[in-house]
């Protein structure tokens, strides 16, 4: 049985969302995802979820204690050591 595309564009879709692939090697996946609901429903669901990762980074990086706090705190403990 011949693959339409689908093996290849699932293979590539995280290189090709994050801009990994040159344009000779993106361009078939491309066209494929244009005529391929399925592969188009999977393109969505990664860049769905690469953006909650990215989001759910930022929000602990706002978390985080402030830099010079952090600083201070690792100081005394090199202090105490």
């Amino acid at each position: 049985m011949s693959d339409c595309g689908c093996e290849k564009a699932k293979a590539n879709l995280y290189e090709l969302l994050r801009g990994e692939l040159c344009a000779e090697e993106s361009a078939p996946i491309r066209e494929h995802l244009e005529n391929c609901p399925g592969c188009r429903d999977e393109e969505t669901v990664c860049i769905r979820l690469t953006e909650v990762v990215r989001r759910a980074c930022e929000e602990e990086r706002e978390n985080c204690a402030p830099e010079d706090l952090r600083d201070a705190i690792l100081r005394g403990l090199r202090v105490e050591s």
